[in-house]
């Protein structure tokens, strides 16, 4: 059955043929999930077992929204009449007539994944690592018993760590991080950080450093204001301030912020 689809339309069931390798980018809300959940009803639909399908997400909250469709698809097909059911896989970009048995087989799809051992796979990246870690541990150097930590508690975590660290030897260092980092807390700081761990794991000279950023080795934070201001700001700053001071609200606040700058 041949059915006249827009652009739109047509470019998403081109990609989520199962017999094309396909790299899928498209903003937010654009149709992704519902390509990716075509794609598998259609691998379903040509015989493959859904013991043979792994769909990998990046959060929960995907994996599980497309597991809701999935079934929710696969659930309305085992329900309609032949007429409603050729409409929908036509929609889905069956082509051709379909015989009775392909319409049998697409009611079947439902249970057939409901019934596979461990369920259809649609999982996270990080829950489908975990998973072989478990199955190889001596292999993997891991301990089998290892959980996955959330991001909630990573963030605890680190939190607990800088607060440490700022009450013990390291508190030079917090201070030294805290007077140049202009985010409201460390959390993200942090979090790139561990993200980039391997960077640190050997201390680097000054002049390395100055090497890895493209910068010049005589950089100093004399350089960096030289290279900023052009030495009429204090005399600016002076006219401006009162003003903003006198209007008070938001212009007021930034007038004492740019009060308690000791020099431009």
């Amino acid at each position: 059955m041949m059915r006249d689809f827009d652009d739109a339309t047509r470019a998403q069931i081109e990609a989520a043929r199962p017999d094309a390798s396909t790299w899928l980018t498209a903003n937010a809300g654009s149709g992704k999930t519902r390509v990716l959940t075509d794609r598998v009803a259609r691998l379903l639909l040509d015989d493959v077992e859904p013991q043979h399908i792994l769909c990998l997400t990046y959060t929960k909250a995907a994996a599980s929204e497309m597991q809701n469709r999935l079934f929710k698809r696969l659930g309305e097909w085992a329900m309609l009449k032949d007429k409603a059911l050729r409409d929908a896989l036509a929609d889905l970009g069956v082509q051709g007539e379909l015989a009775p048995e392909q319409l049998r087989n697409a009611r079947t799809l439902f249970a057939r994944a409901i019934e596979t051992p461990g369920g259809l796979k649609i999982q996270t990246i990080h829950s489908f690592c975990a998973a072989l870690l478990r199955r190889f541990p001596l292999e993997a150097q891991v301990s089998p018993q290892f959980t996955e930590i959330e991001d909630r508690a990573s963030d605890l975590l680190r939190a607990e760590i800088v607060d440490e660290m700022a009450e013990g030897e390291d508190a030079p260092l917090v201070a030294d991080i805290a007077r140049h980092y202009t985010g409201e807390d460390f959390a993200s700081l942090t979090r790139s950080i561990v993200g980039q761990r391997d960077a640190f794991t050997e201390a680097r000279s000054w002049a390395e450093i100055l090497a890895l950023l493209d910068q010049p080795e005589d950089l100093t934070e004399g350089s960096i204001a030289g290279s900023v201001f052009l030495g009429s700001e204090a005399a600016m700053m002076s006219e401006i301030i009162p003003h903003l001071l006198a209007k008070g609200g938001n212009d007021g606040k930034a007038g004492a912020a740019l009060q308690e700058i000791d020099r431009y």
